[in-house]
């Protein structure tokens, strides 16, 4: 009897995974992959868009292509997660599965932080293109670039968002005429990389003359002024904020997620507490028992392998095979900063005793690294 894998979630890692598991499996499993949207969007490339260096249809591709792989796309919203029954509801149709890989990411909270519609940012396509409008229309003035709450995606994002404005504010030869001031509740930039590579972000801030605020929870957003649980305030001209974070209602609903509001998972595997039921990517809360934060950063990076870990063990289950492969903990991030150039982070987030991570400083051949890495992404998949 052919086994059914129903995969929540068209983003980068419910992408990598149907489409690594289809070349494995073929035939012998049925592979169904839900998402609201029918465009899957590459948010890698969302700082370019910010900045007009891409356009929408360069970064977007249809999910109904995923059929020439074999593999089903239904565009639909799930509202109903029941593990027990092994059923998913949306809001059309139901569907039934052998194995399940929720892959259903963050979705935004900006509720929790009143006056927070005030504020731009960059963590969907539809925001980035606002951003893009509104600092095509800037001329001088206060910029505040900032993140509301941790954890949030993409560490690097924005910290390579402050970076890429301050370049293009001195493309136009109004940086002078500007001031950009970036606030974080994190004690540094990028913190799970540990402080020896935070320091060399906030080099490249200084260099810039951006100013640094750690350690600042935002409260509010109101009259032009961001105000903080210190008792700080920034005022702003244009705000960027990443908005906060939470696990999506279905998933909280369904119980799967644990005190940190996210779904607790093997580390190796990706499994949850409930039988056949996998976990891959921002939706997850994954110790890392060595690491310099509790919990690992939630990117994209991680989502892919993690992805091709739960692609092979599902292939091999569906084989009826006993073995299994555990995910090696390894991730790597550019972070553009403008010029032409970008930095590259990389290596080993679960190693013992510590992380083993790798700065490698801003150059243009870095910049090109992203510039493939994306070319081929989209090839890949699409």
């Amino acid at each position: 009897m052919t086994s059914h894998v129903l995969v929540l979630g068209g983003g980068v890692g419910g992408l990598a995974l149907s489409n690594a598991l289809a070349r494995k499996v073929k035939g012998q499993a049925k592979i169904t992959v839900i998402d609201r949207k029918s465009k899957f969007e590459f948010a890698p490339s969302f700082p370019w868009l910010m900045i007009g260096a891409r356009k929408t249809e360069q970064i977007q591709r249809d999910l109904n292509s995923l059929s020439r792989r074999g593999i089903e796309f239904v565009q639909d919203e799930v509202t109903q997660i029941l593990p027990k029954d092994h059923l998913v509801k949306t809001k059309a149709n139901s569907f039934g599965y052998d194995y399940l890989v929720v892959v259903l990411g963050a979705v935004y909270d900006h509720q929790t932080i009143p006056g927070f519609e005030k504020a731009h940012h960059i963590y969907d396509l539809e925001s980035a293109v606002r951003l893009r409008d509104e600092l095509q229309k800037f001329r001088s003035g206060r910029i505040a670039i900032g993140v509301a709450r941790t954890p949030f995606k993409c560490p690097a994002a924005p910290y390579e968002a402050a970076l890429l404005i301050d370049h293009q504010l001195r493309k136009r030869s109004i940086r002078d005429d500007s001031s950009i001031s970036f606030f974080t509740p994190e004690p540094q930039p990028l913190p799970a990389a540990g402080p020896e590579i935070g320091g060399s972000v906030l080099q490249l801030f200084r260099d810039r003359g951006i100013e640094w605020n750690a350690k600042e929870k935002l409260l509010k957003v109101e009259d032009g002024k961001c105000a903080f649980e210190s008792g700080k305030t920034i005022e702003f001209d244009l705000l960027f904020c990443v908005p906060p974070h939470k696990a999506p209602p279905a998933v909280v609903a369904a119980e799967l997620t644990d005190q940190t509001g996210w779904i607790p998972v093997n580390p190796g595997t990706l499994e949850t507490k409930q039988g056949d039921v996998y976990a891959i990517g921002d939706v997850t809360a994954l110790p890392t028992p060595h690491g310099y934060v509790p919990l690992l950063p939630k990117a994209g990076v991680f989502a892919h392998g993690q992805a091709e870990t739960v692609a092979r063990n599902l292939s091999m289950k569906i084989e009826g095979k006993e073995t299994f492969e555990k995910w090696n903990g390894k991730g790597a991030c550019f972070l553009e900063i403008g010029y032409g150039k970008a930095a590259y982070v990389s290596g080993n987030f679960l190693a013992d005793p510590k992380p083993e991570l790798n700065f490698k400083t801003p150059s243009s051949i870095w910049h090109l690294g992203k510039v493939l890495f994306e070319k081929r992404w989209l090839w890949k998949y699409f």
